[in-house]
């Protein structure tokens, strides 16, 4: 009876952050969007569904895999088994974030030259690839999170980061210039990589007390750990980086064929924010909860 009602508690909780989420989305894109006009709106979009499939690479299911064998080894009572599980994921998620950070870098000439035709440099790409792992690190601390059914802790978190977010986008904003589209796209990105930057700090601080109580556990059994979590994470990485690759190239095949339409490069994409702003907000949404589910 207990785990059911905790478990009801805890679909409330992630519910209620996820509406949450998407309405204060849906309202800072409002806001942004009256801010920086359509065309900035339009390429920040297509950055961030390049940002999106970087999250999933980063990711690759390695919070869903560090769920499941927490969760299992919990329930066994190996406690220790369960925190090496949360370490060894932990080396397995630095490790992806890096590899999906230097292929970021190593393609952000040829999408800012050839998919963004010049419109930004590649700096804001190479600003989305700083907090790569870091959010790879916290899908792992949200997965432990979820197997020990404190999903409230990684909620909080979520939340907090969002209002870093606005608020440090909201500042850089309004000192920097919001006529110049990269300009406008580099305090967005930076603004993101800040709120990353205290989300992970708070994730590590969250982890790092709660694991306390069960160090003291001394019960731990042989396991093939990252045979166990490469079983898991492989599978789900495979389809989601397809599932995302297919997003992030459709939301640049808009533009495109709008501009062979007999449009300029800067008015396609001025079109595609006007009706992708709702779209961007959405993007939004899913980068936050992309390492997470």
């Amino acid at each position: 009876m207990r785990k059911t009602k905790l478990f009801l508690i805890n679909g409330i909780i992630l519910t209620i952050t996820a509406l949450s989420m998407r309405g204060i989305g849906l309202i800072f894109n409002i806001y942004v969007a009256n801010k920086v006009g359509s065309e900035a709106i339009g390429i920040f979009s297509l950055i961030m569904s390049v940002y999106n499939f970087a999250i999933t690479v980063a990711t690759s299911g390695i919070g869903i895999a560090c769920t499941c064998i927490v969760s299992e080894e919990f329930a066994k009572g190996n406690y220790i088994n369960g925190i090496k599980a949360v370490k060894t994921s932990i080396l397995f998620a630095i490790l992806l974030g890096v590899l999906s950070s230097i292929l970021v870098i190593l393609f952000a000439p040829i999408i800012s030259t050839t998919w963004l035709k010049n419109m930004v440099s590649e700096i804001p790409l190479y600003l989305i690839s700083l907090g790569l792992p870091l959010i790879s690190v916290s899908s792992v601390i949200g997965g432990y999170f979820s197997s020990v059914e404190k999903p409230y802790k990684s909620a909080i978190s979520q939340i907090l980061e969002t209002g870093v977010k606005i608020i440090a986008s909201i500042a850089l904003l309004y000192i920097y210039d919001t006529k110049d589209v990269e300009t406008i796209c580099i305090s967005l990105i930076l603004a993101d990589v800040i709120s990353e930057v205290f989300s992970f700090s708070l994730n590590i601080i969250f982890y790092l007390i709660d694991r306390k109580k069960y160090l003291s556990n001394k019960r731990s059994l042989p396991i093939q750990m990252k045979k166990k979590i490469f079983t898991i994470a492989f599978p789900i990485s495979i389809t989601s980086c397809i599932r995302s690759g297919l997003s992030s190239l459709k939301q640049f095949l808009i533009p495109i064929r709008l501009e062979l339409s007999g449009m300029s490069y800067s008015l396609a994409v001025s079109n595609y924010g006007m009706i992708g702003r709702n779209g961007y907000a959405s993007n939004y949404v899913c980068k936050c909860f992309n390492r997470f589910f």
